[in-house]
């Protein structure tokens, strides 16, 4: 999800300069789950999300074919998210509810339609306060069949919090936009970018970074912009090494110089993932 401007209250977003006012969050995930979970089902994703943000794509990218990123998914038209079991799809909380995923194509319409039976947002996403607006932004999708693995269709591992080094190289892929004012892309595309060191990221003087990053997120890019997500690439993963590092979750702008792109940082909810699915990831 990105944007290039702020987003106040009347659009359903607190504004930076309201971050002082909220209430932090401890840096854990050991509450019980299962208190939260009926909650979760019925809280809804706000409509708000959706209607009053970009998405997020590919900028300075090459087209690739699926083969290569089998883990990636269409969630709709305008996010991704990547398979971690035949049964399950983790995406960005920020992308809502939506009838299905498509999977096993470089081609956004095309490949198998699979529907989505259930979906979990992480119950701290829709929390109206908490250290950032963005924290928390994971969703996990439950599918109404189980996938059949072949060489275009896979899963992909969940990182462990050693797999997060600054400076590791990671690569992310997506449909989203090939430039911050263009068309979505109709063949997936993959660019591949550092992560940076969050006191370095939160620096950036744009909404949503100024010193206010939490630990669920990590920032990824280059300074001289050229190479990031952008919109339509929300949920989409970014991995190294076969593991599954980070969700797409916001920016500021496309690739623009001075930024970088913000992501959910999967290691950080392995248990909560664990816990919702009732697998036990290696």
């Amino acid at each position: 999800m990105y944007f290039n401007r702020y987003f106040d209250d009347d659009h359903g977003r607190l504004d930076i300069e309201t971050y002082e006012q909220l209430t932090e969050m401890p840096d854990i995930d050991n509450f019980d789950y299962e208190k939260e979970r009926e909650g979760q089902r019925a809280g809804e994703v706000r409509d708000e999300f959706e209607s009053n943000y970009g998405d997020d794509k590919i900028v300075g990218g090459v087209e690739v074919d699926i083969n290569l990123y089998p883990y990636h998914v269409a969630y709709g038209t305008n996010c991704g998210g990547a398979i971690i079991d035949k049964r399950y799809v983790l995406t960005a909380g920020h992308c809502g509810k939506k009838p299905y995923i498509r999977v096993g194509s470089k081609y956004i319409n095309q490949g198998k339609k699979v529907s989505v039976k259930k979906t979990y947002v992480h119950p701290f996403w829709t929390m109206k306060k908490k250290e950032h607006p963005f924290d928390y932004d994971f969703q996990i999708l439950e599918l109404s069949e189980s996938l059949k693995f072949d060489e275009n269709i896979q899963p992909i591992k969940l990182a462990n919090i050693e797999d997060m080094v600054i400076g590791k190289v990671v690569t992310v892929t997506g449909w989203g936009n090939t430039d911050e004012n263009g068309q979505y892309s109709n063949v997936l595309r993959a660019v591949r970018v550092p992560i940076i060191s969050k006191e370095h990221c939160q620096n950036v003087p744009f909404p949503y970074f100024r010193g206010s990053l939490t630990s669920r997120m990590f920032c990824a890019g280059y300074s001289e912009g050229k190479k990031d997500a952008c919109q339509g690439d929300s949920g989409g993963p970014a991995v190294a090494h076969d593991r599954l590092l980070g969700m797409v979750s916001f920016g500021y702008g496309c690739a623009t110089p001075g930024s970088y792109g913000v992501y959910s940082k999967v290691a950080k909810v392995r248990g909560w993932v664990e816990e919702t699915t009732g697998i036990k990831f290696d």
